[in-house]
C-alpha cells in the first residue's frame, strides 16, 4: 500500500546505515511522519506496540567461534606453575642432599629436633658427639729401638699450659741376651741400665723433656697424685721383673724404688692415705704365675715404698686387676678389684676403703664370670644421672657389663656375637651421639676358624 506524500527511501537508507551496535535488542522505535511536525514516535500516537517486530542483532559466527574457544594462555599458565613448582622441589631436594653430604647429621639429632624436650633448670651444657672426627697431624716423633705396651698419660710437666705426654717403654729381649755393659752403650748409646724406662714428650712439639732409664721393662704407668709436693702429679711405674717405682713427673727423678726381682706384682694404683702421713699410698695386685691359689693385695707407703699390709684375696684367688677407687664423696669410698685369670673363673668385688684390712670377709661380689677372670680395668663414669660413678667393664670373653655404682646391680650387658673372640683392653668412654650420656668404644680380637686368620674390630655402645 502506498501512502501519498510519504517518502520512506531516505528513512530506509538512514535506518540501514545505522550501526548494528546502536540498535536496541529489545525493541525498535518506529518513526511515523506527521505532515506538520515531521517525524513522531509511535507512542506519541498512543501506539500500543511497534509496527515492526524487534530485531535481534546477529552476532558474527567468527566472533562466536573465537569466544567459544579459550585462548592458549589459559593452558600455558597452569603448566608454567606446575613446571616451576617441580623445579623448586627438585632444587630443594638437591640442596638437602648436598648439605647432608657435607654436614652429616645423625638420626638422634634429627629426632631431638622433632621431639623437643623441656630442659631442666640445672641442665648441663650439651656435649657434641665424636661422630665426624678429622685427624690432622700436629707433630710426630720416631723413637727407634723402643717397644711399649704402656698406657699414655697426659700431664702438664713443664707448666706451659699444655698437656705433655708420658708413657713407659722397653728395649726388647736382647737386654737379657747381651750383657748390659755391651748392649747399652753399643745399641742404645747410654750407660746401663737400659732395659726400659719412662719418657716424657712435650705436648706442643714432641720434643723429649726427660727420659728415665731403668733395669726393667715398664708396662704399667699410673699418674694420679702428687707425692713429692711439687703440685704436679707423679707416676707409679711397675715392670715385668717386679720393679715398683715412683717417679717425679716434673723431671723424671726417682722418688723411691723397689726392685726385689720376681715379685709377681704387675699392676698398682694410688689410694687415699692409710698410714696418716698425708700422702696417698699404693695398692698393688700380687699373684704368682705358677699353678695354685696365692692372690694378694699389698699396701705400700706412698711416701717411702715400705710394705704396710699384705691382704689375701677371697678364696686366695689370683688377681691381675689394678685396684680402683670408687669414690662417693670425701668421706666414703670403695676399693674395686677383680680376681681370676684367662684360664680360671673370677669375680669382680668391692670393699669399703675403711674395711680394707678385712678384705676377705668384708668384700662383696658384684659380678661373677664362670669361664674367665676379671682382668681389664673398669671405666668409672656416671651413666644413670645420680652423680655416682657407675662401673663399665669389658670381660676377656668380650662381654661388656654396666653396673650401678650406688646399688651394685647390673644395668645392662652385651656379648660380641660369634665364637673365638676376646679382649684385653678397657672400654674407651666418649660421646658418640646427642643424648649426653657417656658411650663406649670396645676393641676386640676375633679368630676366624673358617678362613683361619685373626682380625680386630671395634663396637660402640
Amino acid at each position: 500500500m502506498r501512502y501519498p506524500g510519504l517518502n520512506l527511501r531516505g528513512e530506509v537508507r538512514e535506518s540501514i546505515s545505522f550501526d548494528d551496535d546502536d540498535m536496541s535488542d529489545v525493541e525498535d522505535e518506529v518513526f511515523i511522519r506527521d505532515g506538520k511536525n515531521g517525524y513522531k514516535l509511535a507512542e506519541d500516537f498512543n501506539a500500543k506496540r511497534p509496527l515492526m517486530a524487534p530485531r535481534r542483532t546477529a552476532k558474527s559466527d567468527i566472533n562466536a567461534r573465537l569466544k567459544a574457544r579459550p585462548p592458549c594462555r589459559a593452558f600455558c599458565k597452569p603448566c608454567c606453575y606446575v613446571i616451576l613448582s617441580l623445579s623448586i622441589l627438585i632444587g630443594l631436594i638437591i640442596l638437602v642432599v648436598v648439605v647432608v653430604s657435607m654436614f652429616p647429621l645423625p638420626i638422634d639429632k634429627i629426632r631431638d629436633w622433632i621431639i623437643s624436650k623441656t630442659p631442666k633448670e640445672d641442665a648441663s651444657v650439651k656435649l657434641l658427639p665424636c661422630n665426624n672426627l678429622r685427624v690432622k697431624d700436629v707433630w710426630s716423633i720416631s723413637l727407634p729401638k723402643l717397644t711399649t705396651d704402656s698406657a699414655v698419660r697426659t700431664i702438664d710437666v713443664n707448666e706451659d699450659g699444655f698437656e705433655d705426654v708420658l708413657f713407659s717403654f722397653g728395649t726388647g729381649n736382647n737386654y737379657d741376651v747381651i750383657p748390659a755393659d755391651v748392649f747399652c752403650p753399643v745399641f742404645m748409646g747410654v750407660p746401663p741400665p737400659c732395659e726400659g724406662g719412662v719418657i716424657a714428650l712435650n705436648g706442643v712439639n714432641g720434643e723429649i723433656l726427660w727420659r728415665q732409664w731403668l733395669n726393667d721393662t715398664i708396662f704399667s704407668l699410673q699418674c694420679s697424685t702428687d707425692v713429692n709436693g711439687d703440685h704436679i702429679n707423679d707416676c707409679l711405674a711397675i715392670g715385668i721383673k717386679g720393679t715398683i717405682i715412683v717417679i717425679s713427673a716434673k723431671n723424671g727423678s726417682v722418688i723411691w724404688q723397689i726392685n726385689s726381682g720376681k715379685s709377681n706384682i704387675f699392676v698398682g694404683n694410688f689410694i687415699p692415705d692409710q698410714d696418716g702421713d698425708g700422702i696417698w699410698d699404693v695398692l698393688a695386685s700380687h699373684s704368682s704365675l705358677t699353678e695354685g691359689k696365692d692372690g694378694h693385695i699389698i699396701l705400700f707407703s706412698g711416701k717411702s715404698g715400705k710394705e704396710l699390709k699384705k691382704l689375701d684375696t677371697p678364696n686366695n684367688a689370683k688377681t691381675f686387676y689394678m685396684p680402683q677407687i670408687l669414690k662417693y664423696n670425701d668421706s666414703e669410698a670403695f676399693v674395686l678389684f677383680g680376681t681370676g685369670s684367662t684360664t680360671r673363673p673370677g669375680n669382680m668385688s668391692v670393699v669399703s676403703l675403711k674395711n680394707i684390712e678385712n678384705l676377705t670377709n668384708s668384700s662383696t661380689t658384684i659380678f661373677e664370670n664362670k669361664h674367665e677372670g676379671i682382668l681389664t680395668q673398669s671405666v668409672l663414669v656416671d651413666i644413670t644421672g645420680d652423680e655416682i660413678p657407675d662401673i663399665i667393664n669389658s670381660m676377656y670373653n668380650t662381654t661388656v657389663i654396666a653396673i650401678d655404682g650406688s646399688t651394685f646391680k647390673q644395668i645392662w650387658n652385651f656379648t660380641v656375637p660369634g665364637a673365638y673372640s676376646e679382649t684385653n683392653l678397657s672400654p674407651t668412654p666418649g660421646y658418640f651421639n646427642y643424648d649426653n650420656v657417656t658411650d663406649f668404644l670396645v676393641v676386640y680380637q676375633k679368630y676366624d676358624d673358617i678362613l683361619n686368620y685373626n682380625y680386630t674390630q671395634a663396637l660402640k655402645w
